[in-house]
């Protein structure tokens, strides 16, 4: 395989797993915010989303490295959080 196929299989990659953690990130929002309406000690799931949201970054940061203006074009349309 080239390059570019590798790049191409990078690139997938990348975005499945950034799909996959937004849907984690407001999977464990909503759990946050149960733990603290029923009163209890929330910061152990404060510290997992913000792990989560860390996570999310560096995985922007890769995509951003990796398609450079290309995926700034994307990221308008998708939205970036």
């Amino acid at each position: 395989m080239d390059r570019q196929g590798l790049s191409r299989i990078r690139r997938a990659e990348l975005l499945a797993r950034l799909s996959a953690l937004d849907v984690l990130i407001a999977e464990q929002t909503d759990r946050t915010m149960h733990v603290r309406d029923m009163g209890w000690d929330a910061s152990v799931s404060e510290e997992k989303l913000k792990l989560l949201a860390e996570s999310r970054r560096l995985y922007l940061s890769a995509l951003k490295h990796l398609l450079g203006d290309d995926f700034m074009d994307r990221a308008g349309e998708d939205g970036e959080r």
